[in-house]
């Protein structure tokens, strides 16, 4: 059954090439896919009949989320980014790190020609990458061996080889070759890889004509062949520049759209060239729209830890300057080039993004503000633009952590949600793992200023929580600041009353805006914290069993843990399998002490 608010999401999507993120009710991405377009391949997952891994996926998605590209290859290629990063349950190729090659021609002083799996330490300009076929990647590559007289040896021979005699080397190991000639070569390949071989084909087209004026048509046809190769291949990679760009910076992109009232924004996040994350929110207009985005920017980066070196974003100049003293990285406002394509990208994306949350923003907003505007009649307070949110989560008593979210205006403020590792392993109660967490958030908040102090505290638990945060509160003198609440569940374990800081029972009526609200707050945090406790879980789980094998060290355990996601898996994993990531006599020692 589809829930009407990914229903909603769905008849709004766009018929365009993108990439589709299906999510679950942890908000956990569990497959990602690719589509010619988007529309149609997202509603074939519950509009024909399906087999059943496919059934199996289909009872899990609870929410979508996506990202238009220009072409098929781009999302192609932006497939392969985001399995990769997302690792998610579904997926199956592309998890273990494969990636689409690259052409690497080298600054070396007698430059190469390389056919290269990834980014590597060799220093040079990487063209790609290739996400065309496997036959079509190693023509290309052989064509422009065959097209440019580049070395083609690891090291200098002494005497000259057959590339010399086909005039497919210039032979620096014979003569002396300056660097400045291969200076056009560098440029033909440049231009190749940016859609312009005109000088290339210019050339082919010469030797044909040569050839079939000689009657060698087999040699005519040949450079026609290339011709053609030439122009297709050249087409695909000046398409495919905006989702793997040919750096290694850290780079965000910022497109925004405005509708009525609301503006949508969107950042992309280039993590070492590569598109790998799409921060994205709907918030309303109160303000002139460019000093709206600055602000933005300001909280957005403020409470960011892994800085980009670049932003590219639509603002003047004068703003632009302003940003880069005050955060300390370097905003853009680009004109022209791949740049520019990905800002306009962007900017589609947020378009995109309004139609598919417009109502969606609309309908939280009205029942977000009744829920408030009661919450605060209910504690007399006027102010509750900031709210803080925790829960515990453990398994006996052990991997106990804490998490926090907050809300800002009443919407959930990811930037600031925090996760806490339980540090004090001695207690088993929840009153102490919930007072560690408040004292440890509010001391960190006392001591950097980087945050500011909440309005209200709300703890998903009864009593004990509320008696543990306040006396952590007491501890910091904060006590008569921020007063706390909790939330109190029912045998279902769903909130069905709230204690107000008087210790005051109310019992909340179901379907009523504030009891959806508060419940709604219940299922994040508690979806949030979980999520953290079952990775951190699965981890030690894994690392417990796995310790005690002798010869297996930290590095292979992380490899383990890396490419399995249960310990169920390396049980069912061959040893021949297992052996990929450990000596084989280890894998063998893996399956006897796992059975």
């Amino acid at each position: 059954m589809i829930n009407q608010r990914l229903r909603y999401k769905l008849q709004n999507l766009p018929k365009k090439p993108g990439v589709y993120l299906w999510k679950n009710k942890y908000d956990q991405i569990i497959y990602v896919g690719k589509a010619k377009n988007l529309f149609n391949r997202t509603h074939q997952y519950f509009n024909v009949a399906n087999n059943d891994k496919t059934m199996l996926l289909v009872a899990h998605i609870v929410d979508i989320d996506f990202i238009v590209v220009q072409n098929e290859i781009e999302s192609l290629i932006l497939e392969a980014n985001l399995i990769r990063k997302y690792r998610p349950k579904y997926n199956v190729l592309l998890k273990n790190g494969a990636s689409y090659p690259y052409i690497l021609l080298t600054s070396e002083t007698h430059p190469r020609l390389l056919y290269a799996r990834d980014y590597q330490k060799i220093k040079g300009s990487y063209y790609g990458p290739f996400a065309t076929p496997k036959s079509n990647r190693y023509d290309t590559y052989n064509l422009l061996q065959s097209l440019f007289p580049f070395r083609k040896c690891f090291r200098l021979p002494k005497t000259k080889c057959l590339y010399y005699d086909i005039n497919q080397c210039l032979a620096p190991c014979i003569k002396n070759i300056p660097p400045t000639a291969y200076l056009p070569y560098i440029q033909q390949v440049d231009d190749f890889f940016k859609g312009k071989p005109k000088k290339i084909i210019e050339h082919l087209t010469n030797l044909e004509k040569q050839a079939a004026s000689n009657l060698n048509y087999e040699e005519a046809q040949r450079n026609l062949n290339l011709i053609t190769q030439i122009k297709n291949v050249s087409k695909e990679m000046s398409l495919s520049q905006t989702v793997n760009l040919r750096s290694l910076v850290n780079e965000d992109v910022v497109g925004y759209y405005i509708k009525n009232d609301l503006i949508a924004i969107v950042i992309f996040s280039y993590v070492g060239g590569k598109l790998l994350t799409k921060h994205q929110q709907i918030g309303e207009i109160y303000d002139d729209v460019e000093e709206l985005l600055s602000n933005y920017l300001v909280q957005y980066y403020y409470h960011t830890y892994n800085f980009p070196k670049k932003c590219y974003v639509n603002l003047d100049k004068l703003t632009l300057n302003q940003l880069t003293k005050l955060i300390g990285l370097d905003f853009i406002k680009p004109f022209s080039g791949k740049h520019k394509l990905i800002l306009q990208n962007a900017a589609d994306n947020a378009k995109n993004y309004m139609a598919t949350n417009y109502l969606v923003y609309k309908q939280h907003k009205q029942q977000t503000s009744g829920a408030l505007n009661e919450l605060k009649q209910r504690l007399s307070m006027d102010n509750l633009t900031l709210i803080h949110v925790f829960d515990i989560s453990n398994l006996f008593g052990k991997d106990k952590v804490g998490g926090m979210i907050a809300l800002e205006d009443g919407n959930f403020s990811k930037n600031l949600y925090r996760k806490f590792i339980i540090k004090n392993v001695d207690s088993n109660s929840d009153y102490a793992s919930m007072y560690e967490v408040i004292k440890r958030q509010y001391m960190n908040v006392l001591r950097t200023r980087l945050t500011n102090l909440p309005n209200l505290i709300i703890v998903d638990g009864g009593l004990i929580q509320m008696r543990a945060a306040t006396k952590a509160l007491q501890e910091l003198n904060l006590h008569k600041i921020i007063p706390v609440i909790g939330l109190v569940k029912d045998k279902l374990h769903k909130t069905n009353k709230i204690i107000l800081p008087d210790k005051k029972q109310v019992t909340l009526e179901k379907h009523t805006p504030i009891y959806l609200y508060l419940l709604s707050i219940q299922e994040e945090v508690h979806r949030y914290t979980i999520t953290f406790f079952r990775q951190r879980f699965k981890d030690s789980a894994f690392k417990s069993l796995l310790d005690e094998i002798p010869g297996l060290g930290k590095k292979s355990i992380e490899k383990l843990l890396t490419h399995y996601d249960n310990i169920a898996n390396i049980k069912n994993a061959s040893v021949h399998e297992l052996s990929q990531y450990v000596n084989e006599h280890v894998a063998k020692l893996i399956k006897d002490k796992l059975g």
